[in-house]
């Protein structure tokens, strides 16, 4: 099974279970399984302003769209921009096949070049038109590929009590997962009361660099979960060199959506 948007889009909706459900009382790995299991509709219509920030806290702004839909245990997700101008139209598609033996197939669509390119599972671990967000942290990564242990029981963020898990490649997985990922390891904190992620760490292959994610603002839409804020802040050697955060501007949950938006010819077309 594959953990959808493990770093990202994990974080931006989870549906509420009940709260006498405690993560306790499971082991590390049924926690996080229970954290992909979630039930976040089955589809999703979403307005994000994400801003790009340097290590001399100037910035950059750019609005994109998010359409997603269940096609039972596969997913597919389109993800145009719509501002500045030099990337409008640009747009990222990705078909998540939840057989474990089948390769995601994702494609991006260059405006400019007015072509779309095929992009290769050795891709994933690029960044997602900005700096701090993968593919991979978009996509995910499949729950098989790692160990999970629990390393704190207990730890508050924000009054909510949290459990601590990291996740290390297995042997038989870690050059599948390395180079899908560029992660060597990953760390999650959990909500006990609804298994919704909060923050999350991701320790980078090269370059001593280490990823900092944390979950905010957020609220119940629909009966699901809503993180209004995503922040991502890249570190090397203790220092930050950038950040990333991701606005929810608008959002709205099991809406009609059409099949022919998760092409690669409607990318071509020109997005609405």
């Amino acid at each position: 099974m594959r953990y959808a948007c493990s770093i990202a889009v994990s974080m931006l909706a989870i549906f509420s279970i009940p709260t006498q459900l405690y993560a306790a009382e499971f082991t590390a790995a049924e926690i996080m399984q229970r954290v992909d299991d979630r039930e976040d509709g089955s589809s999703m219509v979403a307005e994000y302003t994400m801003v790009l920030i340097d290590r001399r806290d100037r910035q950059r702004v750019r609005d994109l769209k998010l359409y997603s839909k269940d096609y039972g245990a596969d997913t597919r997700v389109l993800s145009p921009f719509e501002s500045p101008a030099d990337i409008r139209d640009t747009a990222y598609l990705n078909m998540d096949w939840d057989d474990p033996a089948r390769d995601d197939d994702s494609w991006l669509y260059l405006p400019a070049l007015q072509r779309v390119k095929r992009l290769a599972s050795s891709d994933t671990s690029d960044s997602f038109l900005g700096r701090d967000f993968t593919y991979a942290d978009i996509n995910g990564f499949d729950l098989a590929w790692y160990n999970y242990e629990l390393v704190n029981s207990s730890e508050l963020i924000d009054g909510h009590d949290t459990c601590v898990i990291e996740a290390i490649p297995k042997p038989e997985f870690k050059t599948l997962a390395e180079n899908a990922t560029s992660y060597s390891k990953l760390q999650s904190w959990i909500r006990k009361d609804n298994f919704l992620q909060l923050r999350g760490q991701a320790w980078e292959l090269r370059g001593n660099r280490i990823k900092y994610f944390t979950a905010s603002e957020i609220e119940l839409i629909d009966d699901i979960w809503t993180v209004g804020k995503l922040q991502a802040v890249t570190t090397r050697n203790g220092s930050q060199e950038h950040a990333s955060v991701l606005q929810v501007k608008s959002i709205q949950y099991n809406t009609e959506l059409g099949d022919e938006i998760f092409t690669t010819e409607y990318m071509e077309r020109g997005l609405d």
